[in-house]
């Protein structure tokens, strides 16, 4: 695997009010490629003082992707969800000491909704690399640059959960170093240069895991990916215990992400496995 810099323009925004004063002609549309069954014990740390009595029962929650459409810079994704293979197979044909299970209907994977909305891909940004949420990088074009986040290679365990990167001969990667601090967020990236689509170092589920911002004319929007799993997590604030490399630092994010919703009540949020 080759390594290259995703090269940004570190922006001169201060905070979000400013952003939010100039909102782009960027849209997102999200589509389910699957789904999994998950543990609502697992998605909410019952250990935690707010938690109440979280059932232990398990849920279906979808696999999604995003698309985004910038009305002057084109279209580009979110995180791919699942391929094809999944149809078949709820293993998607990888191989690994723990390969995560999926389910999925004929014609929800990832290269179909591309083909059926005639969708011209620029980019594929991934807020980490777990296989819902990049193993459709496998049915998409190799020819665009596919963009991850300095340091998030080093979790990605093909060994262990199968290699979905196999046939991507090249990374883009983004160095948060250099970022600007956005608060209540942290370092945020943006990512297209006009204010419209930013990438949040929000670490817990993962240690450099990202969220994404829309600044559209419809209204900001928070793609909070595994930041919060779900719902609940929010209207609890309380962060996830499995499924999680830092439970603690898991919740510093989410605490961050509940304060940056209050102070900025117009921003919509989506929850990594809900729409």
């Amino acid at each position: 695997m080759k390594f290259k810099d995703y090269n940004y323009s570190v922006s001169n925004k201060k905070d979000w009010e400013e952003v939010f004063q100039s909102p782009q002609p960027i849209y997102v549309h999200s589509f389910q490629t699957g789904s999994v069954i998950i543990n609502r014990k697992g998605t909410i740390n019952p250990e935690h003082p707010h938690a109440g009595n979280i059932a232990d029962e398990e849920m279906e929650v979808p696999i999604l992707a995003h698309w985004i459409h910038h009305e002057k810079k084109g279209d580009f994704l979110l995180d791919t969800g699942l391929d094809a293979a999944y149809t078949m197979d709820p293993k998607g044909g990888l191989e690994g000491t723990d390969v995560d299970e999926f389910q999925q209907e004929k014609d929800e994977n990832i290269a179909k909704h591309i083909k059926q909305n005639r969708i011209n891909l620029k980019i594929v940004f991934l807020s980490h690399l777990h296989a819902d949420h990049a193993a459709g990088v496998r049915e998409l074009p190799k020819n665009v640059p596919y963009v991850i986040f300095k340091g998030e290679y080093g979790e990605y365990h093909p060994e262990i959960h199968g290699d979905f990167l196999e046939g991507l001969e090249e990374l883009y990667e983004i160095d948060f170093s250099q970022a600007t601090y956005m608060p209540p967020l942290g370092p945020s990236v943006d990512l297209l240069g006009d204010g419209s689509l930013w990438a949040i170092l929000t670490p817990g589920h993962t240690p450099w895991h990202v969220s994404f911002l829309i600044n559209s004319v419809d209204g900001p929007i928070l793609l909070a990916m595994d930041a919060a799993f779900i719902h609940e997590n929010l209207e609890l604030g309380v962060a996830s215990s499995d499924y999680t490399w830092d439970v603690e630092q898991a919740q510093e994010t989410l605490e961050k992400i509940i304060v940056f919703l209050g102070e900025y009540q117009q921003v919509r949020v989506v929850v990594g496995h809900g729409i």
